[in-house]
């Protein structure tokens, strides 16, 4: 287990290394200026000391070796549409609002996607299966950036059963969550239907019924443990797309997330902002991936045995 998580770091510092290598490269070769519109009409002198100030002036191989090595020391540098806060200072302000809605969103779409997929398997080509599969074709059908409006104008608008928008307290959270996991509670409850059905047709699960044992035990027990295998290897990434995607919910809610920042930072070639938050997503994502990798090699350990499950 021990070669299995190194093997697993390894592969994880070495994807971190070449995406934040490409971030340099293509924020390099964005059009426009990083000084913004009007940068050709700042004196030489202000514009020269400017460039010095966030590095520009040097030749770009020392400029992506101080890029690597300020990454290195979690220092993502200075933002240029807010020269007074660095990178990091405005991603510790804005995440906690972002990681808060894409956690109870992923918590929303783990429960309900799951007990649907469950029911629909159970229920096969009954009632209980249809209706279920009727709501994953929902999810499917209507994106967050539909169902975000809808749910705000007649639950928080027209009905007034829940805010509106905003970010003050704990109803505040509850349609903005829906909006946002609604289309993985369609993901999870499809994929869990369909593992779900291979399983209960696994020659172990007539065995174990014909040993006598109830439809409950047959279901907890054997059914759902080894259904579930392929819904963990996904959480991971549905997880981190959770947390990335939260951009036009945050918006229709008026959430104060990391989103706004993120577009505001590609309009403005504000270079720093960009590559900061780009990088800090993807170790993210590769954090996920690695804890998933982690427990998917607990629970199935022919995972992390390897070739020839050694």
């Amino acid at each position: 287990m021990v070669k299995f998580i190194l093997r697993r770091l390894i592969y994880a510092l070495i994807t971190l290394w070449l995406i934040s290598s490409f971030t340099f490269v293509l924020m390099k070769n964005l059009p426009g200026n990083p000084l913004g519109e009007g940068a050709e009409k700042i004196p030489k002198a202000t514009r020269d000391m400017l460039l010095k100030q966030y590095g520009l002036d040097k030749p770009l191989w020392e400029q992506y070796l101080t890029f690597l090595n300020n990454i290195i020391h979690g220092d993502l540098g200075a933002s240029f549409q807010f020269p007074a806060h660095k990178v990091t200072d405005i991603i510790k302000q804005a995440f906690p609002s972002s990681l808060e809605l894409g956690l109870i969103s992923i918590a929303i779409a783990i429960i309900a996607g799951l007990t649907l997929g469950i029911i629909a398997a159970l229920k096969h080509n009954k009632a209980g299966d249809y209706t279920a599969m009727f709501i994953a074709i929902l999810g499917v059908s209507i994106p967050s950036f539909v169902l975000g409006p809808l749910l705000s104008y007649y639950i928080g608008v027209k009905w007034g059963i829940l805010p509106a928008g905003l970010w003050k307290g704990p109803s505040y959270r509850v349609l903005p969550a829906i909006a946002l996991s609604f289309g993985t509670i369609a993901i999870l409850a499809r994929l869990m239907r369909t593992s779900m059905l291979d399983v209960l047709n696994q020659d172990y699960i007539k065995t174990a019924k014909s040993k006598g044992l109830s439809n409950m035990t047959v279901v907890v027990k054997h059914t759902i443990r080894n259904a579930i295998l392929p819904v963990i290897t996904i959480i991971g990434p549905i997880f981190v797309n959770v947390i990335t995607g939260t951009l036009v919910v945050e918006q229709i809610f008026s959430v104060p997330g990391l989103g706004k920042h993120f577009v505001s930072s590609v309009y403005s070639n504000d270079y720093t902002m960009i590559s900061g938050l780009t990088i800090f997503y993807s170790a993210i994502l590769i954090l996920v991936i690695f804890i998933t990798d982690i427990v998917y090699g607990f629970v199935d350990p022919r995972i992390r045995l390897g070739k020839g499950g050694k």
